[in-house]
């Protein structure tokens, strides 16, 4: 049985020295950066890591890509694209380099060209031909040393992805249909992609209108969740802790030196892309294939792939990260993050807002609580060595077993499973980071929160964790959360 003792005392003390803080920001990333706005399949929304009630002893992870799908958005449904490159990261050394890399590389089939159908009615199996649009992904697994690739091996070849909840004439079982995009991997992994509902919730429209909370401070509902019936599309991958470790190794308990890794989703695109338009007749085309003929034979890359887009923490390229260096930000790699946009960290935007709102007087200059947090980790929960360097990875203590009744507030509210230990679903990261930046565990203790303290749907038990999108016929999007009178739940001390 692996301990879970209380560490908020000592994060309390921590904080009280001016070394720790949990979180910055308001929301995550959907729409976060100029240039992935305007490529939401490239989009990271956003990253959970957690040890799952049902598989004690493996990191599960939730990496999700394009932001406010509406079910209904037909006839060309959403998917994952397959000029891009998506990946699962795992630093375990605490140098902000990954050390472990799971890639996903899509294909779409599109069996009859000659109707405007996703799908004929009547889809009963993943397999049914009358699914007209199918994806397939290979999946494989990287390791590095000092920044090089020491293995490649393929672990999934073809797998399916689930399709879009269309409407109930198309899938009369959708669930059923959806749940057979469920893969066990060898060595006991098990990975799921496909459309999912978007597991985040938030009151987007009170957060960035100055952070105009609709009821009091926002901790007595009354809020609206404007992700409310949005879908994503989502990657979820369960794998054994020896297979993200640093030796190899299961976790023995939260004091293990192997417990803490850092995890973090991206994607890749090539440098030169183009639409089948652009290029059709195109005389560039002809002296492009020419040259990539040529590069082959000297092993050289004329088009090579680079990231577009990443996420570890919710809410630091929106929040943190200035317009100026947010497309910079999606570019860089965690390792370089102090020297890339430690002021930012350092310096909180964010609490002179809040400041101008509620007229408080809480510090936005040298927050090196937030540096410690979030970019090296809470000693004795969530550093991932001695010298980790600074780096925004969603660190999880392994070693940490789930807790028997979550508290939506994670670490603040006792419950140390929860963020910003990991993630998990139903953690209430915008509620979290608002109470922390207003200077709640400083003796500020401000009752700030957005008014949306859940999801709109549940979760599943059981792997793929993440629920189903409701159909494009039933579709209904948002929702406001009732108000009610603050409990003890909603004040941790």
């Amino acid at each position: 049985m692996r301990k879970l003792p209380l560490l908020v005392a000592a994060l309390l003390a921590a904080l009280a020295a001016g070394v720790v803080s949990v979180s910055l920001g308001v929301t995550s990333s959907h729409r976060e950066a100029p240039l992935t706005s305007q490529d939401p399949t490239g989009d990271d929304t956003d990253v959970y890591a957690f040890t799952a009630k049902d598989a004690p002893d493996k990191l599960t992870v939730v990496a999700n890509w394009i932001p406010f799908e509406d079910a209904a958005g037909g006839p060309n449904f959403y998917g994952f694209d397959d000029r891009a490159r998506y990946y699962v990261n795992i630093d375990n050394t605490g140098d902000g380099a990954y050390d472990v890399r799971y890639r996903f590389e899509f294909d779409t089939k599109i069996e009859n060209k000659d109707t405007f159908l996703y799908a004929f009615p009547g889809v009963s199996s993943i397999d049914d031909p009358k699914l007209n649009i199918k994806q397939f992904y290979n999946l494989d697994r990287l390791t590095y040393r000092n920044g090089k690739v020491t293995s490649v091996r393929r672990i999934g070849t073809r797998l399916k992805v689930g399709p879009n909840n269309v409407g109930p004439r198309t899938f009369p079982d959708y669930a059923k249909v959806a749940n057979q995009a469920i893969t066990d991997l060898p060595g006991g992994s098990k990975v799921f992609a496909g459309q999912r509902e978007d597991p985040f919730f938030v009151d987007l429209g009170a957060a960035f209108d100055g952070i105009n909370l609709r009821n009091g401070t926002g901790n007595a509902g009354g809020g609206k969740d404007d992700v409310a019936g949005y879908g994503t599309h989502s990657v979820v991958l369960q794998v054994p802790e020896a297979d993200v470790t640093r030796d190899a190794k299961p976790v023995s308990g939260m004091d293990a030196k192997n417990a803490v890794v850092g995890v973090w989703a991206s994607a890749e695109r090539r440098v030169l892309q183009a639409t089948h338009q652009t290029v059709v007749g195109d005389p560039f085309l002809s002296k492009y294939k020419k040259h990539k003929k040529s590069a082959r034979k000297s092993s050289f890359d004329l088009n090579p792939y680079v990231q577009v887009s990443r996420l570890g923490n919710p809410l630091i390229n929106e929040l943190v990260v200035p317009l100026r260096d947010k497309d910079k930000f999606n570019a860089t790699q965690p390792k370089d993050d102090l020297k890339n946009f430690g002021t930012y960290a350092l310096n909180s935007h964010l609490a002179d807002v809040i400041n101008q709102v509620f007229g408080t007087d809480i510090p936005s200059k040298n927050r090196t609580d937030i540096v410690q947090a979030l970019l090296v980790g809470i000693p004795g929960l969530t550093k991932i060595s001695p010298d980790a360097v600074p780096a925004d990875t969603l660190k999880i203590n392994l070693g940490v077993a789930p807790a028997a009744k979550e508290n939506r507030f994670g670490v603040i509210g006792g419950d140390n499973a929860g963020f910003p230990n990991g993630r998990r679903l139903a953690d209430d990261v915008v509620d979290s980071e608002l109470r922390v930046v207003g200077g709640y565990l400083i003796g500020k203790k401000l009752p700030l929160g957005d008014g949306v303290d859940q999801n709109d749907v549940p979760f599943l038990s059981t792997f793929p964790y993440v629920a189903p999108l409701q159909s494009g016929f039933d579709s209904k999007l948002k929702r406001t959360e009732p108000a009610h009178a603050p409990t003890s739940a909603d004040n941790p001390s």
